[in-house]
């Protein structure tokens, strides 16, 4: 029967048969857990015996409610009579909204009165313990008590979120926090312990209805009896937040809460060792019930009855003594790792521990760089080590990204059997990590972002350490042994691989006069070989070898050098090129030395992660990845292991084209793939010299024998092969790699191996060290630009600007519209219905071809790479002095394509500069006049009617209304479905009303909804009147030029000329877009000059806004001062907004902070100069200029909801 399938299909299989996917990943995270050292404080491992319930046939029972009142107050045993039990239950039922949950009733018993009994003391019987179990979460059971007891409205009182309070301690981003009113204490600046007389004094002053004692990072317990006499004080309930430490507090070996405080909350999934849930507690009764009824139907819905079961395990085991030991050594080993973090001169938040818990303060190491070292990339990197730490606030830490505490729980390696030794050699690979980083930070779209790099022997050497310490600790599962992705490391006590298809041979001579005369078979299957790829392969590889492996087409290979960081030489390699795969990632094979084979290795994942050293002048840097490096000898399923061998000699290609007829003949540096005997088989021609008959295979490990015979066969004299290779290599100059002495790269350029370099290309490793002593000739020049002069141009839509009575003002070299009817009407339109553009005048620049993106991201300032198709970026073109050109929008059609749209007033100068670029006769880089941009890209101008088709002109439509407006404009509900789903910045096709158009939801108004339409310009007459027809009815008006300024002044957007370069020469730093100055990447036209700029800055655009009305309208100029009358800056624009003047300034960084004062000096008219006369020689009739206040607004409006619509930051995207 049909309805039987599912049941022998499902019931009873095994998890790895329905889904191996899901199995493999299970697998790989219980390796995880066994492989490394976790030392999150609020993690522990669960038994099998608590998972084992918690997967139980419990998952599958809905249980809305709760148990028969009588069984929760029944004792352990009597609820075990299973007899007694549903006697009662059958004759009275439950609390409960389903049937069918006879057995849930004992298991969310059972963990109620296991609880309890854990929990009673001294003070108070289990029995008088009421228990709640259903809470989802610690958050959950939190929320719940303050419904149960507080109003919206009243005031909590907890610990500063951070000094180490929680979430739901009353984070503004909480619901804690947005309900109540929330007053924090916090720690003593003094002794940075809680200073409970301080706290009874805040308590006193703001009479908290609830006071939370209980904490998620600061490492001391409290005392609750203070706190009690300070929530009675002020007649608040006190509640204990023990999610950390109720373990603990079970063992004895932390202060038990319960008894003291009204209501106890905790996590069974931190200390107690169980399953992911929360416990509350009261010893009152009517709390209780208020309780419960918060718990359900307040704020949850069914709950999870494997929980209760799971709990119930859980509890059962912290009655047990190897429990209460367990807790007893996490403390002790917490003090053990803090007292060997201080023994080795580290600093600790709260300046120590009797918790489980430990806070390592970063602002105590001194760093290389001078940056200050921050949490975040210290846990990274610490994780790279397999050291799993979180990044925390510590007291004083004011932003939460930028948080300098490192907290460390010694719970879950404390539950695999490490000691108090154990602990120091903890200490001290930390110790060695964090001593080690060189900090420093990039200026993202919503502020610092810190980063941090670090050696890769350094890195290596604790990633050992900690793989010994972990290999010595307990696991539940042992570890599967995985390799790459999950595990790699550098093993410097490796074996060299051996050759394995032929055995040494007697007489090694044989082989090199082979190689001379005939044509030698030499055996590389000892060489490395790598599969390095992905979507930034090519510029990984390229940014990591010396030759220019951007020229390189599938199908083709070179030899290269790989450099360190000094400019040493790490290996020589040969790159071959593949075809991309099926999603179009790139795809090269590496070969490397075996002596060299695990370091390259090691290296390449290193840089691709992005946290090792390899540029001693510039922190800054990062290799461009991620890339996959795979190694083909064991990274790989047996079925896709690879090895390598050679023929090299002058009757090489005879001796092929007899054993492997379908070997087509192959040019110096070409690549054939194809089948030999049923395998699959690359053959590179791939000389030491250019031109050499060098033919590399590259093929099947299991059929290497088969088709070595084959050529061996056909008159190819086997050979030794490393004698045979390293005496080839030595006719040439190349290294053994048989001692610790090897060549600089500067010395392999200079001693013959120049052609192996490209030394223009934008970066490689290692580049710099030879530049500083090379010159490279060249013929380039300086660019330079002067605005040429013509008639007035008109858009097409000139016509109908007439038509409509516009104000026609020539601007940038153009006839515009700079209103239809009111700036403030139109103005008004784009913020609450729609206003319609002519951008027509801006520039439409296209480039395409497979240098698209390299050239891109050589001359602007944004990361092009992150651009995924159909979306787009704001970024900058720089001179090499760091000057502005221009700011522009780039738009990805595909990998190959773009558009550039341009300011109308730099259109003729962009063109002319990206021009001059590709064609490589200007100067890019100061420092190096003979750098290149990679290859050549496809310029057109889409302005140009020689684009034909393709032309294109900008419209843009901007407002709330603009979506329906536009999807007024098809039938097809597909397509409008399309146009809501386009996102922020990201663009789309489509063919609209017969028009082919390019639709980007981007515009320069601030507005969250508006689009600039690309359009041929012969259709732009009509797609405007169908706008401005379908728009009527939602309010749709055309918009002049300025409506376009006011929008973009109030939403804090630059224009060129005033808060762009202009006369204060401004630069994107100044404007406030650092984020869009991707200092990551290796190299821009001007990156060394805003790396200079960057750490000189000492201005600033701000936003102000006038304080009273009807004042003289400013000007861009005019004098900016600060209360004290300190000259500060001048105003770059100002518009009237309603009734009030907003602009913009460029002033002295260190006057920049919202809500201050300023005044600015308006220019007096010239027909009434006022007295130049000091105030005391005034006399009647002399007048004097007297300053209009201002108060200096949050730089974007987003930033304090100053208007909701305004969607400033969200402009561009922020990938970071």
């Amino acid at each position: 029967m049909k309805s039987a399938q599912y049941a022998n299909t499902c019931f009873g299989a095994d998890l790895s048969t329905i889904d191996p996917d899901i199995d493999q990943i299970i697998k790989l995270e219980e390796e995880r857990q066994a492989r490394r050292l976790i030392l999150i404080p609020s993690e522990s491992y669960a038994p099998a015996a608590v998972r084992q319930a918690l997967g139980s046939v419990f998952n599958n029972v809905y249980a809305e409610g709760y148990p028969p009142l009588r069984m929760t107050r029944d004792d352990e045993r009597l609820l075990l009579d299973l007899s007694h039990q549903l006697a009662y239950y059958r004759r009275y039922a439950d609390r409960r909204f389903y049937k069918g949950v006879d057995y849930v009733h004992f298991v969310e018993t059972l963990a109620q009165r296991r609880c309890a009994a854990c929990f009673a003391n001294e003070r108070v019987s289990a029995e008088n313990i009421y228990v709640n179990v259903q809470p989802l979460s610690g958050a959950a059971a939190n929320l719940a008590v303050y419904d149960a007891l507080l109003e919206p409205g009243d005031t909590l009182m907890g610990l500063d979120l951070f000094q180490g309070g929680h979430l739901t301690h009353g984070s503004e981003f909480n619901v804690s926090g947005r309900r109540y009113k929330v007053v924090s204490y916090g720690v003593s600046r003094a002794t940075e312990r809680l200073d409970y007389d301080q706290i009874m004094d805040l308590a006193k002053e703001h009479r908290p209805k609830i006071i939370i004692a209980g904490y998620t990072s600061y490492s001391w317990a409290p005392d609750w009896r203070a706190f009690r006499e300070i929530a009675d004080a002020v007649g608040a309930y006190l509640m204990a937040d023990i999610a950390h430490t109720a373990g603990m507090a079970v063992a004895g070996v932390y202060p038990n809460p319960v008894g003291i405080a009204d209501v106890t909350t905790f996590t069974t999934h931190k200390t107690i060792c169980g399953p992911r849930g929360a416990v509350i507690m009261t010893t009152d009764e009517d709390i209780a019930s208020l309780i419960d009824m918060a718990v359900f139907p307040g704020l949850q819905g069914g709950p999870h009855p494997n929980k209760f079961a799971a709990m119930a395990v859980a509890f059962q085991i912290a009655r047990m003594e190897c429990f209460r030991d367990l807790q007893r050594q996490i403390v002790v080993n917490a003090r053990a790792l803090a007292d060997a973090l201080l023994k080795r001169g580290m600093r600790l938040a709260y300046g120590g521990t009797d918790t489980h818990l430990v806070l390592l303060d970063l602002k105590g190491v001194d760093t290389p760089t001078g940056f200050l070292l921050y949490g975040e990339p210290t846990a990274r990197i610490l994780d790279l080590c397999g050291i799993v730490v979180n990044r925390n606030t510590i007291p004083w830490d004011e932003i939460t990204a930028l948080g300098t505490g490192i907290r460390m729980g010694t719970p879950w390696i404390t539950q695999r059997g490490l000691d108090e030794q154990d602990m120091d050699t903890l200490a001290g690979l930390i110790h060695r990590i964090v001593t080690n980083i060189h900090p420093f930070s990039y200026q993202g779209l919503a502020g610092e972002l810190p980063r941090g790099k670090i050696d890769l022997d350094i890195l290596e050497e604790v990633k050992c350490g900690v793989q010994a310490l972990a290999e010595k600790a307990s696991a539940e599962t042992p570890a599967r042994g995985s390799g790459y992705p999950h595990y790699c490391f550098l093993s410097t006590e490796a074996p060299v691989k051996t050759p394995v298809l032929v055995p040494a041979m007697a007489n090694p001579e044989g082989g090199v006069e082979a190689a001379h005369t005939t044509a030698a078979l030499l055996d590389d299957s000892d060489l490395g070989l790598l599969r390095v790829s992905g979507w930034r392969a090519e510029p990984f590889l390229q940014q990591v070898s010396t030759a220019d492996v951007a020229a390189l087409r599938p199908g083709h290979a070179l030899r290269t050098f790989i450099l360190d960081r000094e400019g040493a030489l790490l290996d020589d390699v040969a790159i071959i090129r593949r075809q991309p795969d099926e999603r179009g990632r790139d795809n090269y094979l590496v070969l490397t030395n075996p002596a060299n084979s695990e370091r390259i290795k090691a290296w390449f994942r290193a840089l691709s992660d992005g946290y090792v050293l390899f540029d001693n002048d510039d922190v800054f840097r990062k290799v461009e990845g991620p890339a996959m490096v795979e190694d083909l000898d064991e990274d790989v399923e047996e079925y896709e292991r690879q090895v390598a061998f050679a023929v090299y000699g002058p009757q090489a290609e005879t001796i092929l084209r007899k054993a492997i007829p379908q070997l087509p003949p192959l040019t110096p540096r070409a690549v054939w793939q194809g089948d030999i005997e049923g395998a699959e088989v690359t053959v590179a021609r791939l000389g030491y010299q250019a031109g050499a008959p060098h033919f590399e295979f590259i093929v099947p490990a299991g059929q290497a024998s088969v088709i070595w015979r084959l050529i061996a066969d056909a008159g190819a004299v086997e050979a030794t092969s490393p004698d045979t290779r390293h005496a080839l290599r030595r006719e040439v100059g190349l290294p053994d790699y048989d001692g610790d002495v090897r060549p600089t790269g500067l010395e392999l350029y200079r001693n013959g191996f120049a052609a192996w370099f490209d030394l223009t290309t934008p970066y490689f490793v290692g580049q710099d060290s030879i530049l500083k002593e090379v010159t490279l000739a060249t013929d380039k020049a300086r660019w330079e630009w002067e605005e040429p002069e013509g008639p007035p141009r008109h858009t097409p839509l000139y016509d109908k600007h007439r038509e409509l009575g516009a104000k026609i003002i020539p601007f940038a070299g153009w006839e515009m519209p700079v209103w239809y009817t009111s700036v403030s009407e139109e103005h008004q339109a784009v913020r609450q219905a729609a206003g319609l553009f002519d951008v027509a005048h801006m520039g439409v620049l296209e480039v395409s071809g497979e240098y698209a993106t390299h050239f891109l991201d050589a001359v602007t300032t944004n990361y092009v790479r992150w651009l995924e198709d159909g979306q787009s970026q704001y970024t900058y073109l720089l001179t090499p002095e760091g000057k502005v050109i221009d700011d522009l929008i780039v738009y990805r059609r595909r990998a190959d394509l773009y558009v550039l749209v341009v300011n109308a007033a730099n259109a003729e100068k962009d063109w002319a500069w990206l021009n001059a670029v590709n064609s490589g006769g200007v100067v890019i880089d100061l420092d190096v006049p003979a750098r290149s941009v990679e290859g050549k890209a496809v310029l057109r101008n889409l302005k140009d009617p020689a684009a034909g088709a393709d032309q294109r002109v900008d419209i843009a439509l901007q407002g709330p209304a603009a979506l329906s407006i536009l999807q007024c404009l098809t039938s097809d509900p597909r397509q409008r479905d399309a146009l809501a789903r386009v996102r922020r910045t990201d663009l789309i096709e489509m063919d609209l009303a017969g028009m082919n158009l390019i639709i980007a939801r981007t515009g320069y108004t601030g507005e969250d909804i508006g689009y600039e339409i690309l359009v041929h310009p012969d259709e732009a007459t009509r797609l405007w009147d169908l706008l401005m027809v379908h728009g009527a009815p939602f309010g749709i008006k055309p918009a002049g030029l300025a409506a376009r300024d006011s929008t973009r002044i109030e939403a804090g957007l630059p224009l060129y000329g005033h808060e762009l370069a202009g006369p204060y020469d401004i630069n994107p730093l100044e404007a406030g877009f650092p984020g869009y100055v991707k200092f990551h990447k290796p190299f821009f036209v001007g990156r060394r000059a805003m790396i200079e700029a960057a750490a000189q800055r000492s201005r600033e655009v701000i936003r102000f806004r006038l304080n009273e009305t009807g004042a003289r309208a400013l000007r861009g100029g005019e004098t900016v001062v600060n209360r004290r009358g300190q000259y500060i800056g001048r105003v770059t624009s100002c518009t009237l907004i309603g009734a009030t003047q907003m602009g913009m300034a460029l002033v002295d960084r260190r006057y920049t902070e919202p809500g201050s004062a300023i005044a600015i000096y308006p220019a007096p008219p010239r027909r009434r100069r006022p007295s130049a006369k000091p105030p005391a020689e005034l006399e009647p009739g002399d007048k004097v200029v007297l300053p209009e206040w201002a108060t200096i607004l949050t730089r974007f409006p987003e930033e304090e909801g100053e208007k909701d619509k305004i969607a400033t930051k969200r402009f561009f995207p922020a990938h970071e």
